[in-house]
């Protein structure tokens, strides 16, 4: 039988701006009477790494450039949040709408349909953006209000990976143990949200075996697991999303070779610059083209032309 275990760190207080985050962990760790073993993993969220780092911003000192404000204006959304996107540096290639089908559906898989269609329209749009690192962000950049003082957002940090090396290796000093470090941060995904890495450091966060032969022999056309991702949700179920209060899991049994060159931003991403990225849609529009007939194929056709100009 084999067994993976994750340990959710209970005892973990409130942050704050230059807390010792790797001795507060070992700390916690002792205090609920276990150890960090070789080889454990440890997630911890992006939220207790920016309260750390002091990288919260009051919304009240945000000064609104005209650009922001002739953007929010088109699109709905509150100017402020948008300024606090164009200050991260990240470059918006996307805008969800979360009116109309999202929106509903939302509500119908809501507690509290009327809060839910309230923040939708309060929300507006999310900003799907590109890190300077080229890391892809679903959710605004990921700037969070969630669990901050009214007023008060939180940022990620500029380089996510390096910052899960950072407190690695922190840990590694006081625990003499070798140990992979991976950062959680929430994004959309089909149908909800779901904690995935951020960053990490001491593993591959992409199992490398595509195509290589199954059980019968045959080269796999697969073999690309989002080793860290999986890691980052599995971990999820114990930090939960709104106050569940553990922001650290051990994941203990998980096999895996402790890798000091692979990290999220070197290689969870795609080569090439935005033309390989057109090619990708305009050979997508082509082909999807075969398949499709009347208004759908002439919308189609039509969208792809953009992308062909």
């Amino acid at each position: 039988m084999r067994k993976i275990e994750i340990l959710g760190l209970e005892t973990i207080p409130e942050i704050q701006q230059g807390d010792n985050l790797p001795q507060i962990i070992c700390n916690c760790v002792k205090n609920e009477n276990i150890e960090i073993n070789e080889k454990d993993i440890i997630v911890l969220t992006s939220k207790i790494v920016t309260k750390s780092l002091g990288l919260t911003r009051k919304t009240a000192d945000v000064k609104i450039s005209p650009k922001a404000h002739k953007l929010a204006k088109k699109i709905g959304k509150d100017p402020v949040w948008v300024q606090l996107v164009f200050d991260t540096g990240h470059k918006i290639i996307a805008v969800l709408s979360m009116r109309g089908a999202i929106e509903k559906y939302v509500e119908r898989n809501s507690h509290d349909p009327a809060m839910a269609d309230y923040l939708c329209e309060k929300k507006s749009c999310l900003f799907l953006t590109r890190n300077p690192c080229g890391q892809l962000h679903t959710c605004d950049a990921g700037i969070d209000s969630s669990n901050h003082p009214q007023g008060e957002v939180g940022l990620i940090p500029d380089d996510p990976d390096e910052k899960a090396k950072q407190i690695r290796q922190e840990i590694q000093k006081i625990t003499g143990k070798r140990i992979a470090l991976v950062m959680a941060d929430t994004e959309l995904t089909f149908y909800g949200t779901m904690d995935l890495a951020l960053g990490c450091s001491g593993i591959n966060p992409l199992s490398m075996m595509f195509g290589e032969e199954d059980k019968f022999g045959k080269p796999k056309f697969g073999g690309f697991e989002l080793v860290a991702h999986q890691l980052t949700a599995a971990s999820a179920l114990l930090f939960g999303q709104i106050n569940t209060g553990i922001p650290v899991a051990i994941i203990r049994g998980f096999n895996y070779d402790i890798n000091e060159t692979k990290n999220v931003s070197n290689t969870l991403r795609f080569e090439g610059g935005e033309k390989d990225i057109l090619q990708i849609i305009k050979e997508t529009m082509r082909l999807t083209s075969y398949l499709v007939e009347g208004f759908s194929r002439k919308l189609l056709l039509r969208v792809g032309s953009w992308f062909i100009q």
